[in-house]
């Protein structure tokens, strides 16, 4: 009888809520993404009986309609062991052919699980599958913005892995997921590793037949979607084995213990800044909203013009020489705000880099090796680096390590009959990132401080006891007001966070928003100019 001895260990449950990440600053968390019916909920039930768990309760959809419907939270906790075959005596088998492994039987083999590694520390995951895109519900702006909106929440997060089938083509719906991606979280994106699910032995089989490397084709096709912007690992897995087949059982589990011996080497990474791209679909509502806004400005500066004219010449020039001067103020206030932030030794981010590479027993007989090949490993960066935080696999260490300016170069080694992990994540600081603009910023607040004195000076020559209505200096901080909220709508991305608010309205079925619709949508950007357009009958 073929069966997986059961772990030496207890699979944690998930208490309460399923759908609500425990946020553990010590957890390994991990976001999955992918389109629709790819992988990503029954890789996360693999997970969860590699991890002890024999039935994970994960939700498991077909078709093109996707099972998970909102971001959830999987917490997983295990040791990591390899799993191996014996025959009906006890032996291992080894030098088999892999043909003759998949007609193997469970009166043939025995799957067998070895002792835990690093003496059975137990290492917990949260993994946070998301809904797929492209489904036929067709909402994937919705998803994406739940599942950043999600993200953004979390204390910490130490890898994301994009799931796809060997089913799929990286074509058009792959490039605009990635790009979007890449878009909203460009540094974490940088260190995306990549599962290829559906990798069974079947497939694998029929391609050796036809001499054909199927692991090997379908990571230069990844390679030639993304035009070479992602150099993260990838890994082959059959996320839903034949449980009467012991070969088929032992290369998803293994394949499960190198996906999570490399999650459980990745360094935490800091959430903050995530944006949502607008759709182009959402363009059609903003230009609504702006258009009652230009509407709105046009009528409160018809007003303040006619307020100006019948003003006198002397308290014009009184007025505009305050504006001005409050303008110059504001705007030195902003530089200096922008300066203080930047003109800090804060460490930011650049990107990291991963090595995964098995030593296997073809690597042994075929290729003739008794250790993998040193791996060079580069890393160029726009900015200066200033810190580098490296981790290695056990009897891996990294060498000849030389970081010069802008350009990191070091070698991986292994050692004998070992497999080669191992990941560097790298930092620079605010103010190597951003010299140039603090070098700009700080001739601008010069520039600002003696527009300054010059406007101080000329409002000291006019008559400072004449004063202007307070009518026009209202309507002046209202026209500035509704002119930012112009420019803050017009932007292409918002603050994740807005959208459980904002999606409704882009969300909605009437293309004609009505006049309440479009003061509550800009109530969400600003209060006061919707308060202003409410009075005003806008």
């Amino acid at each position: 009888m073929t069966a997986t001895p059961p772990p030496r260990y207890s699979a944690m449950e998930a208490n309460g809520d399923s759908n609500k990440s425990r946020n553990d600053p010590d957890a390994i968390n991990v976001l999955i993404l992918g389109e629709t019916a790819n992988g990503k909920s029954t890789l996360v039930k693999q997970l969860g009986i590699y991890s002890g768990n024999p039935n994970p309760r994960v939700k498991i959809g077909y078709g093109n309609e996707s099972c998970t419907k909102h971001v959830g939270s999987h917490p997983t906790s295990t040791n990591l062991r390899t799993y191996r075959l014996d025959d009906p005596s006890g032996r291992p088998i080894k030098d088999a052919d892999y043909f003759d492994l998949m007609d193997l039987t469970e009166e043939d083999a025995l799957l067998m699980a070895s002792e835990p590694e690093d003496d059975g520390k137990v290492y917990s995951f949260d993994l946070i599958d998301t809904p797929g895109l492209d489904d036929s519900a067709g909402d994937d702006m919705a998803i994406m913005a739940d599942i950043i909106g999600r993200v953004g929440h979390l204390s910490h997060l130490n890898a994301i892995i994009y799931v796809r089938s060997m089913d799929q083509h990286f074509g058009k719906s792959f490039n605009q997921f990635y790009n979007y991606l890449e878009r909203c979280m460009p540094m974490l994106c940088r260190g995306l590793i990549i599962v290829h699910s559906r990798f069974t032995t079947d497939r694998v089989g029929e391609a050796r037949l036809k001499g054909v490397d199927l692991a090997r084709d379908r990571h230069e096709a990844f390679v030639k979607a993304t035009q070479g912007r992602n150099n993260g690992a990838h890994f082959f897995m059959d996320n839903e084995p034949d449980i009467y087949s012991p070969f088929s059982m032992m290369q998803s589990f293994n394949s499960c213990y190198h996906l999570l011996k490399l999650l459980s080497k990745q360094l935490p990474l800091t959430i903050s800044n995530v944006k949502l791209i607008k759709a182009p679909n959402m363009t059609t509502l903003d230009t609504k909203v702006l258009l009652a806004l230009t509407r709105f400005q046009a009528e409160i500066s018809k007003i303040l013009q006619d307020k100006m004219e019948a003003a006198s010449r002397a308290s014009n020039q009184l007025f505009k020489g305050k504006r001005e001067l409050s303008r110059l103020e504001s705007k030195l206030s902003d530089h200096q705000e922008d300066l203080r932030r930047l003109d800090k030794p804060n460490e930011i981010i650049l990107g990291s880099k991963t090595v995964a590479e098995e030593f296997t027993l073809e690597t042994l007989l075929v290729d003739a090796k008794l250790w993998l090949d040193k791996r060079h490993v580069s890393f160029d960066s726009d900015c200066i680096i200033s810190k580098v935080q490296k981790s290695a696999g056990q009897n891996c260490k990294w060498l000849d390590e030389d970081c010069r300016g802008t350009t990191w170069r070091a070698t991986l080694k292994s050692s004998l009959i070992r497999s080669m992990y191992g990941s560097a994540t790298f930092y620079t600081t605010s103010q190597l990132k951003n010299r140039g603009e603090i070098r700009m910023l700080r001739d601008r607040i010069k520039d600002m401080q003696d527009s300054i004195s010059y406007q101080t000076d000329s409002l000291a020559e006019l008559d400072e006891t004449e004063k202007l209505g307070a009518d026009v200096e209202k309507l002046r901080t209202d026209a500035e007001r509704v002119a930012r909220t112009i420019e803050t709508i017009q932007r292409d991305s918002f603050d994740a966070g807005l959208w459980p608010v904002l999606g409704k309205y882009y969300l909605a079925k009437n293309s004609m928003p009505s006049t309440t619709d479009v003061v509550d949508f800009v109530k969400v950007y600003d209060p006061d100019t919707a308060m202003m357009m409410s009075l005003n009958g806008s």
